[in-house]
């Protein structure tokens, strides 16, 4: 009954004609593992590909187009790849030593089919496997309409639903409630006052100027009306600064909330955006939420209730003429709903050109050197004017919908003024009980009326691009951090240093592991060397010791508690990490090197940078440690910058070191007096190098040599060199390198 089940809920992914070849070969539903499809055959042509894994066979079956059949034994199968072409790519198998294609498929599917080879791996060592997982849509794709993501599995901007992004706004609101109830009141305030001139002015026209029976009220209307507007415009002014002054606090706020949420997310996260992107979240995004506040106060909601309150007094002269004014409402609210539709998307096309310049600008100046360094000069600015291009049209295509948009809503509320001056100009000479003051205090209303609604309707391109903004803003917020302390994380402020990797299987895509199966010890106050060629995951085992990342098989240990159950502060408080490229701020020497610990006395500077042997070239510069570096350090070398990266870390005296090539960037006679300084400041503290001067490893107690995500060696320099297998390689081609330079010297 099982088997039956199985077998239907298969048959409903599988054609029938598909099933009547597998049956054919003596396959059920049962036998099958994985399954997916292709959609090209070998010319190019469209067509329907079946590609089917059971425990021991790889079937390829056409549905549709000419495609070749194949049924190939898995363990035959030495490798998969894809080999990409223009437009498409193919699945390749390595059949004997050959390669060969055995699907075509179009580059929206290369993604699905890098997993499909993880999974097939999976499927051979007898480990568990998911054809779901294989077919699932792209991550940094929508999976309901399929439009591109700035972040993996992030929220889609067109499926959003703007109701909520709008109440997470207003909750934002909450702790300056006082002043919006004061702002409110305020509001009610203004439009009672808003509504009082025109009728005085109709008082004025019936009882003053044409009846002439109270011509005595006149200086009183006149000052009546003074002391209204100035009112108002008091009013107005007290409205203005407190919207602008709760506007400001509010980005102030949202600010430090983002910098802290940034600083909260996980390594893996910044893997995925650029600064250039980031920077933008932090200017023109965050300061959108100003916008809102003072657009909120000083004019959605002072318009919205000018329109209520003039309808009122509009319907309380005359209700006939009052609908007549209501005529162009319903086509106003079509035309806004239409041009909302139509200018939303084209909001995230701007933002989307801005963020692109941004980022490219960030990246483009930040590495000018290598610009001009090979001359690229002219081909920057080609790209840049591309952008910019894309930037231009982006903002055309806005600005010129909104200039349609804006006399088109002024044509249509023309419209229910002159139908108004017709009617109610009609009534009047008919004298049907409607009088000329009434006409003048009428129209009045009807100006006023029209303006915030016209306003309103205008507010849509606003709504738009704030809403956009806020949906980015909130991305950020809605964003988990890979990596948590769990609620009862272990406190260790004294760490060892022992640390212990456990079967360890790491990937930065979960089903396309770098780490392997690893497991090695480190003792503590040990000297361990980790070499291997460029790409085996060598910087991967740090990035795990340091916990930027959380493996997905095995465990590591330090001090015999696994670094998931450790406070991520004690943890890297007590690591002291030196990167292959060391980031220097621009800031002073000393305060460069005060980074890892603020509270550092001047001594303690001074006998870091002497142990990192950056004393002496520090105190020839023009200012010494007070020297204030530019940009990443520009002004001195790139072996100084790694001297002082390297005095910061040992500034903090953390009982474990790591040096990732870090000094890969000194000349020799600096990198002999560095092994001398780390001798002794290796005494009773773990250190673990990387390196691939593997003259720097001589005298470490243990060597680890990885390759393709395996410890493959492990032992001390002589020990290695005895097995004469892959650090023996390694060392013979540095010395026979060494030897034909020196041959040169």
């Amino acid at each position: 009954m099982e088997v039956a089940a199985e077998m239907e809920n298969n048959s409903q992914k599988i054609p029938e004609g598909v099933w009547a070849k597998l049956r054919e070969k003596g396959l059920s539903a049962s036998d099958i593992k994985l399954n997916t499809v292709a959609d090209l055959d070998f010319t190019g042509n469209p067509a329907e590909i079946w590609i089917i894994a059971t425990d021991k066979r790889l079937l390829i079956i056409p549905q549709k187009g000419m495609h070749e059949e194949f049924d190939l034994q898995l363990e035959k199968i030495k490798k998969l790849r894809i080999r990409a072409s223009i437009g498409s790519a193919y699945l390749q198998a390595k059949i004997d030593e050959f390669f060969i294609d055995i699907v075509r498929f179009t580059n929206g599917l290369r993604y699905k089919f890098s997993r499909f080879i993880v999974q097939l791996e999976l499927l051979k060592q007898g480990k568990p496997v998911s054809d779901e997982y294989i077919n699932e849509p792209h991550p940094m794709t929508c999976p309901v309409c399929g439009l591109p993501l700035q972040t993996e599995r992030a929220v889609c901007p067109r499926c959003a639903r703007q109701g909520p992004i709008l109440f997470r706004v207003i909750v934002l609101l909450e702790p300056y409630l006082h002043w919006v109830i004061i702002v409110l009141i305020l509001m009610f305030i203004s439009v009672g006052l808003n509504l009082v001139p025109p009728k005085l002015t109709q008082i004025l026209v019936d009882e003053v100027l044409t009846t002439r029976r109270h011509v005595d009220w006149l200086i009183w209307i006149v000052v009546a009306l003074v002391s209204a507007e100035l009112t108002r415009a008091l009013i107005n002014m007290v409205v203005g600064t407190l919207t602008t002054s709760v506007g400001t606090l509010i980005t102030f706020d949202l600010r430090k909330k983002l910098f802290r949420k940034l600083q909260e997310l996980s390594v893996d996260y910044y893997d995925q955006q650029s600064v250039g992107t980031l920077m933008t979240r932090f200017s023109s995004d965050v300061e959108a939420f100003h916008g809102f506040v003072t657009q909120a106060g000083q004019g959605f909601l002072l318009n919205l209730f000018l329109i209520a309150g003039i309808g009122l007094m509009l319907f309380f002269i005359n209700a006939r003429l009052a609908f007549y004014v209501l005529i162009p409402v319903p086509l106003v609210m079509f035309g806004t709903y239409f041009f909302w539709n139509r200018i939303y998307p084209m909001n995230f096309k701007l933002w989307d050109s801005q963020a692109k310049i941004s980022r490219f600008l960030n990246i483009v100046l930040s590495g000018i050197r290598v610009v001009k360094a090979f001359a690229q000069e002219e081909k920057e600015i080609r790209r840049f004017e591309s952008m910019a291009a894309n930037l231009r049209d982006s903002n055309r295509r806005v600005g010129i919908n909104v200039a349609k948009f804006n006399p088109m809503m002024t044509f249509l509320f023309s419209t229910g003024g002159l139908i108004v001056w017709y009617a109610g100009g009609k009534a009047v000479l008919e004298n049907q009980g409607f009088t000329l003051g009434q006409l003048m205090a009428f129209l009045s209303y009807t100006s006023m009326f029209y303006a915030p609604l016209s306003q309103m309707a205008l507010m849509s391109n606003w709504v738009s691009s704030f809403v956009t903004a806020s949906h980015r803003i909130f991305e950020i917020f809605d964003t988990e951090p890979q990596l948590k302390d769990s609620p009862n994380a272990i406190r260790m402020p004294h760490i060892k240093g022992h640390i212990k990797f456990e079967h360890v299987t790491f990937g930065y895509d979960p089903y396309q592991p770098i780490i392997k199966d690893v497991s090695f010890e480190i003792e503590p106050g040990q000297l361990v060397g980790i070499v291997g060629k460029s790409g085996s995951g060598k910087t991967t085992l740090v990035n795990l010791i340091c916990r930027f990342y959380d493996v997905q098989e095995g465990a590591i240990y330090i001090d015999g508690k696994d670094i998931r159950d450790i406070s991520s502060y004690d943890l890297r408080r007590q690591i002291g990490l030196v990167l292959q490229e060391p980031f220097l701020f621009r800031a002073s020497i000393a305060e460069n090197i005060l980074y890892g610990r603020p509270d550092a006395t001047f001594k303690e500077i001074l006998n870091a940078s002497k142990a990192a042997n950056c004393h002496d070239f520090i105190m020839k510069l023009p200012m010494g440690y007070d020297l204030y570096l530019r940009e990443h350090g520009a002004g001195i070398s790139g072996g100084e910058k790694q001297r002082i990266g390297i005095a910061r870390a040992l500034l903090c005296d953390p009982p474990i070191l790591i040096l990732d090539e870090a000094t890969s960037s000194v000349d020799t006679e600096s990198e002999k007096k560095i092994q001398d300084a780390l001798a002794i400041l290796c005494k009773n503290r773990t250190t673990i190098v990387v390196a691939h001067r593997l003259s720097t490893l001589k005298d470490a107690d243990k060597i680890l040599v990885v390759d393709n995500g395996r410890i493959v060696e492990s032992g001390n320099h002589h020990q290695l060199m005895e097995k004469k297998g892959i650090y023996y390689r390694l060392v013979m081609m540095q010395l026979k390198l060494t030897s034909i330079e020196t041959e040169v010297i």
